[in-house]
């Protein structure tokens, strides 16, 4: 009677210490998730809409960084008003999935169209994979509606 009841009390003891590293590791992983959701936000404010290139290389590891920076500068020089909102965010692990819509005036030459002067939106989504604060994985790994967008510029 005595071993049963042991047994039972340690075994409640193993289930409670297993039950609160689990939730001191979900705890950590919500956390990490919560501050690469909040990285993705501020890269996007200060690149994209901001056009500070420097981001690109304090964020993306370099064989993207470069890519980000090229980018970043055609697309804010066709569009000089460039404005991405993030809509949705959902974020798995070290990955942070966004939905976002872009808009814009087109004042320079983007994707072979010369400057229409038009006000346009788009929308899209990246996947960034984030390590220690790092955008490590995903340029490539989103998508944009250009054909939207080149419907829209060719317009009249």
């Amino acid at each position: 009677m005595m071993t049963t009841m042991k047994n039972r009390i340690f075994s409640l003891v193993a289930a409670l210490l297993i039950s609160m590293a689990t939730f001191a590791q979900t705890k950590e992983i919500r956390k990490t998730q919560s501050a690469n959701k909040k990285l993705m936000l501020t890269i996007v404010d200060n690149l994209f809409n901001k056009g500070d290139t420097t981001f690109a290389d304090k964020y993306f590891v370099p064989e993207f960084s470069k890519e980000e920076k090229a980018f970043t500068q055609q697309i804010r020089t066709a569009f000089p008003d460039l404005v991405i909102t993030v809509d949705i965010m959902v974020a798995e692990n070290e990955m942070v999935a966004a939905r976002w819509i872009a808009s814009g005036t087109q004042k320079g030459v983007f994707l072979g169209i010369s400057p229409t002067n038009k006000k346009v939106s788009w929308k899209g989504s990246w996947f960034w994979t984030f390590k220690n604060g790092i955008v490590t994985d995903g340029m490539g790994k989103g998508s944009w509606d250009a054909l939207g967008l080149i419907k829209q510029l060719q317009s009249k």
